[in-house]
């Protein structure tokens, strides 16, 4: 699996649950995937979409979760860092 295919699974799983995310989705085809996701991840506040996946369970399907997933399409350790600290938790209030 590739990292647009993951996305794109991502959005076929939380829009079948009745969440689509429309913000990432026209920023994604404004930036590219890779830029879009940098974007959103690159900050200690949590989007909401991320927020709304994990309420929903799926936090496995969040951009952060494609970040360490796909490593090689994120090689800054700036990018990689603020994935798994959002992943584990370090930026819950």
């Amino acid at each position: 699996m590739t990292l647009d295919e993951f996305v794109d699974e991502t959005i076929k799983q939380a829009s079948a649950k009745g969440y689509v995310p429309t913000t990432f989705m026209n920023m994604r085809q404004k930036y590219g995937t890779v830029q879009a996701i940098k974007r959103l991840v690159e900050t200690s506040e949590p989007q909401s979409g991320f927020r709304r996946l994990q309420t929903m369970g799926m936090k496995v399907w969040t951009l952060e979760a494609a970040v360490v997933k796909f490593p090689g399409d994120f090689p800054d350790p700036k990018t990689q860092a603020y994935a798994q600290s959002r992943l584990s938790g370090l930026f819950d209030k």
